[in-house]
């Protein structure tokens, strides 16, 4: 996730560069070589002899890490680090989440924080690119030298089977992505140059595609050009029969013929954390080597990683990670004060933060105030299967109302203590007053014995808010929300749901509001592709129904209504543009759209947000946006 504080310079910069010269290559500039150092571990297996050298382990150009690698330059000091140690988190629901997925990010392109003026994507797992003059054909270059974590090599053939066996594979992939289709859903064309070459074509100019792939953030992200082919092949039908795959379709309870599902339960394909994924082959620099229980994973350094630092220390320092899980997030914070957690980010708030600064000393760890990237929104369910709740959604004196009815100053005070700001993306106006008379002027203006309004078809208006409650902010402000909504007479409930029953809920349309997702406001500045992967691809955002006819280029599910279009329709236009002043105009009427039509509500920005760790980690930074202390966990160390 990338933020460009001035984005019309950055494109730029890139595009009439393209424009004018033709063909430009975004090559990592060769390396000099340089002596290689390991951790006291690994170098204990080579002198047993059940590891190879460093030398041979890294790639012939591996990847320094320099100051503005992930964190922008003056936002952290960046030290030389010690190897040992054991990174302790937490997560709720399920070990690893956000924290491990972050941390564990490898775009196979990057770019520095969340975006940097003046920066164009750059090599990370892929060493380079070239984009040809009317961006359609893309060349990458893979490491020569680089292997996934048990040591097989990265090859095109890794690239050949995620296209040929993965993507086009009617079963493994029912829907093929957006983001790597042509204009007209039909998928790009590979071709395999050599070993380490390969090219992506499209039929239609993408100016934006390196930067799709300099957001997709962990190895499984990469998973649909890239995949371990040599390990997935051993579930994949058409290298292994049927009949040789049955007894661990058995044993994971699948059915005779479900060897799709199988495959995907084997491979990285969501930031989870699982039995099944111990083994599978990694980029990232830690593998998942155990599971004691469905609660905690053990994640040690992988031997192979393709990063050293600038004094040749092949990367990461820590050695390992455990992440253990509370079933709730109100949980947290009595791990982290008892000094059980070393690095906490995701789940934390600033509604919490005067308690833990009040027990840093005992609990060993530092406080640091950072900006937090992704304010929460308020999202509707435009297919729920209602048709009379569904057309009240769907008018916009409706969603008016429940915006002006929002008081944010009171979100603002009692769920941040201060450090926000009211929205910008959409009006934050506070009218309860003009909510009511909008409300009564769309009909809803008949009343039951209780006071709550009544629908055309006289039942009452409701609202359920279901949220899973991924950080501590999420709950006081839905509860804030219910009151708001209940003031101006819609009987307004909210429920904690799973995560993982409230994701069943969306994929079968069954919800109403959903309050449980972020949205990255500073990274779609930077990087328009953000839309279509946090926005058009999250059906919790859009609706199932509006989420199947955008996948399926409008084969399947609901066409929004003429006023959602645009925000669909944008995308497709940004998408296409080679030029910075395209982009520019069809982001600014994009934002516009949203803040016009309330599509989607946000009640507050610019949030403040804890970064809490050990008083003995190094390389955190100081300032900047929160979420990058994730970004560098391959040089996060203990002193």
């Amino acid at each position: 996730m990338k933020k460009c504080l001035v984005w019309l310079i950055t494109v730029s910069l890139v595009f009439s560069v393209f424009v004018a010269f033709g063909p430009v290559s975004f090559a990592q500039k060769k390396t000099t070589p340089m002596k290689y150092n390991e951790a006291p571990m690994l170098a204990e297996l080579v002198k047993a002899g059940k590891l190879p050298p460093v030398e041979e382990r890294l790639p012939e150009e591996p990847l320094v890490y320099k100051e503005g690698e992930e964190v922008l330059a003056g936002d952290i000091k960046l030290e030389i680090g010690k190897y040992g140690g054991t990174l302790r988190i937490v997560n709720p629901g399920t070990p690893g989440g956000g924290e491990w997925w972050a941390i564990s990010r490898e775009p196979l392109l990057n770019q520095s924080g969340l975006g940097e003026p003046g920066k164009k994507p750059r090599g990370n797992v892929f060493k380079g690119f070239d984009m040809s003059k009317d961006a359609k054909v893309f060349t990458f270059y893979l490491r020569k030298g680089m292997r996934w974590s048990d040591g097989e090599p990265v090859t095109t053939d890794d690239v050949r089977f995620a296209y040929e066996d993965v993507l086009l594979n009617k079963e493994l992939t029912p829907v093929f992505p957006v983001w790597l289709a042509n204009a007209d859903g039909t998928p790009f064309k590979l071709e395999i140059v050599d070993k380490y070459t390969f090219r992506v074509i499209f039929k239609n100019s993408y100016g934006l595609f390196p930067y799709t792939l300099s957001l997709h953030w962990q190895t499984w992200d990469s998973g649909p050009l890239l995949q371990p082919s040599h390990y997935m092949k051993k579930f994949h039908a058409k290298y292994t029969p049927i009949e040789k795959l049955q007894p661990l379709l058995k044993e994971n309870g699948l059915g005779e013929k479900e060897w799709a599902r199988l495959y995907w339960l084997y491979a990285w394909a969501s930031w989870g954390l699982g039995k099944t994924k111990i083994g599978c082959p990694t980029l990232a620099p830690y593998v998942l080597v155990d599971m004691p229980t469905a609660q905690v994973a053990i994640l040690r350094r992988n031997p192979y990683y393709w990063k050293v630092d600038t004094a040749g220390n092949q990367l990461p320092y820590i050695d390992e990670i455990r992440a253990d899980t509370v079933t709730r997030v109100d949980m947290l914070p009595m791990k982290i004060m008892g000094g059980e957690v070393d690095f906490a980010r995701q789940a934390v708030s600033i509604k919490e933060v005067a308690l833990y600064k009040e027990n840093e000393a005992k609990g060993g760890y530092k406080v640091k105030l950072l900006k937090f990237h992704c304010p929460i929104p308020i999202t509707f369910n435009y297919s729920n299967p209602d048709p009379v709740w569904r057309k009240i959604v769907w008018d916009r004196r409706f969603r008016e109302a429940l915006n002006l009815a929002i008081n944010r100053k009171e979100i603002i005070d009692a769920v941040y203590n201060g450090f926000a700001s009211p929205s910008k993306i959409t009006p934050s106006e506070y009218n309860p007053t003009k909510a009511n008379q909008l409300l009564d002027s769309m009909g809803l203006n008949k009343r039951d014995a209780d006071g709550w309004r009544l629908r055309p078809d006289g039942k009452r208006m409701e609202l359920l808010i279901e949220t899973s409650a991924p950080a501590t902010d999420f709950i006081p402000l839905c509860e804030l929300l219910v009151e708001n909504w209940k003031s101006i007479g819609i009987y307004t409930t909210m429920k904690y749901v799973d995560s993982s029953l409230l994701g069943q809920r969306v994929q079968a349309n069954q919800t109403q509001v959903v309050v449980s997702t972020w949205f990255d406001l500073p990274v779609i500045e930077g990087n328009p592709y953000m839309i279509d992967w946090v926005v058009l691809n999250d059906r919790a955002k859009i609706s199932a129904g509006f989420y199947d006819w955008y996948t399926s280029f409008g084969k399947k599910g609901m066409e929004p209504p003429a006023a959602f279009k645009p925000v669909f329709t944008l995308y497709g236009k940004m998408k296409a543009s080679t030029t910075p002043t395209e982009i520019k105009k069809y982001l600014e009427t994009w934002k516009k759209t949203i803040h016009d039509t309330l599509f989607l509500l946000v009640p507050v920005e610019d949030i403040m947000i804890p970064l809490i760790v050990s008083e003995k980690l190094g390389n955190v930074p100081e300032k900047g946006y929160q979420i990058l202390a994730n970004f560098g966990g391959e040089v996060l160390f203990y002193r």
